[in-house]
């Protein structure tokens, strides 16, 4: 495969692993019960992400760019499930929300129920503060979960 193809076609390989990934995490229906089963959770995902991140390095020798841009957002989302003090989890969703400004309110929700600790009270305080909140984009920003479809059922349950 010609270089310039290959490098197209590695990017966007790297793009669908990626997606099809967050798109399995954010669509089970895993709830962590313990901080401890939350750490573990964590840690596989950001060994996944580790794993991803230098099988894309390797398949983009040559191409002279940074090949890490999609595996982060594993690791972003991990740590979002790792944190162990939930005062601080409207900080760290914040922060996820600014550095991916196309993750809804479906994602949050669906992110926050998977941690297993969170109170519908405090989930719909994170959402609603979120929402109101202007978020700028990177221009050079893919968006990655737009296409990643969450079951509505969630955010419903956790709102009412």
């Amino acid at each position: 495969i010609k270089k310039p193809y290959k490098k197209r076609m590695t990017a966007e390989a790297q793009r669908r692993v990626v997606l099809e990934y967050l798109r399995a995490v954010m669509q089970k229906r895993i709830s962590f019960r313990s901080a401890e089963e939350r750490k573990e959770g964590a840690e596989r995902m950001v060994r996944e992400a580790a794993q991803l991140r230098l099988l894309f390095r390797k398949l983009a020798a040559g191409f002279g760019e940074d090949a890490d841009g999609h595996c982060d957002t594993i690791a972003a989302i991990a740590e979002v499930i790792k944190l162990t003090d939930p005062s601080l989890l409207y900080l760290e969703v914040s922060t996820l929300v600014s550095k991916y400004p196309d993750i809804r309110d479906e994602h949050i929700g669906a992110l926050l129920a998977m941690r297993g600790d969170t109170s519908r009270d405090l989930k719909q305080t994170i959402i609603e503060t979120l929402e109101q909140g202007p978020t700028q984009a990177n221009p050079n920003y893919v968006p990655i979960f737009k296409e990643i479809m969450v079951p509505s059922l969630n955010v419903a349950k956790l709102l009412k």
